[in-house]
């Protein structure tokens, strides 16, 4: 219940606030940040059903379909959030090594495609369990999810750390470097935190694999729970800071 509520107090308006300031802005930014515009819609839905969850089980309504109801958005989470944040760096990705290709790719068209296929996948993925796999089989493709993600993530994120970390011509002006050394401590943030995430939801669920065990198993819900409810704090708060709305924070 202390995550649950944590998640509404913090994780929901934060991500409420991200949606209401990348709408409001002209046309261009909405297409510029039209994955992580998806992502805080996801987010957001994520912290509905948090909300729904505790007056679920504060007004002693039925577990088995409130704990059905959290295993959904969990679900929802655990596969959106990495899957659009994937999709955010390799956008910079290919903005930072393959600028040619990124302008080509850069008209709304083009980002609209990327997230209506990544709805897809997101829907085909609540659609797998429902073929009645064993639980080791499912704990294997999870973890296939998780490793694919990470080596996304880790490989785009430290190419574009050392193009960014190479110098730059001496004509540039010192605002274009310290620019520069804002989004390198942006993205190190955000991999860091990106990849540390992958690897705890891979390592968590070693024991799942070797023990099917009730108890490993709500252990390991509650661990995935946890996980979810942080990351759910970090990225907004991170948006949040690099459009300057967090003076408090200075990295």
């Amino acid at each position: 219940m202390g995550l649950l509520a944590s998640n509404v107090l913090v994780g929901l308006p934060a991500n409420i606030y991200v949606v209401w300031m990348i709408t409001s802005q002209s046309s261009s930014p909405i297409i510029s940040e039209l994955f992580a515009l998806n992502l805080a819609f996801a987010e957001i839905l994520f912290g509905c059903s948090s909300f729904y969850v505790m007056v679920h089980f504060l007004l002693r309504m039925s577990e088995a379909v409130g704990i059905l109801i959290l295993q959904l958005f969990l679900q929802l989470m655990l596969i959106s959030r990495p899957l659009f944040q994937t999709c955010i760096c390799l956008e910079r990705y290919m903005a930072v090594v393959h600028p040619t290709l990124f302008i080509r790719l850069k008209p709304l068209r083009y980002r609209l495609g990327f997230c209506l296929f990544d709805w897809l996948l997101i829907l085909l993925d609540f659609i797998f369990p429902a073929f009645g796999l064993s639980l080791t089989v499912s704990a294997c493709y999870f973890i296939a999810k998780s490793l694919l993600f990470l080596t996304i993530l880790s490989y785009c994120g430290i190419r574009v750390l050392l193009i960014l970390k190479q110098p730059g011509p001496s004509i540039r002006s010192e605002n274009w470097n310290t620019m520069k050394r804002k989004a390198f401590k942006v993205i190190i943030i955000t991999l860091m935190f990106n990849s540390t995430t992958q690897l705890l939801q891979t390592l968590m669920l070693g024991p799942t694999v070797l023990s099917a065990s009730l108890l490993v198993i709500l252990q390991l819900t509650l661990f995935a729970l946890s996980i979810s409810i942080i990351s759910s704090f970090i990225t907004p708060l991170v948006y949040l800071h690099r459009a300057g709305k967090l003076p408090c924070i200075k990295f």
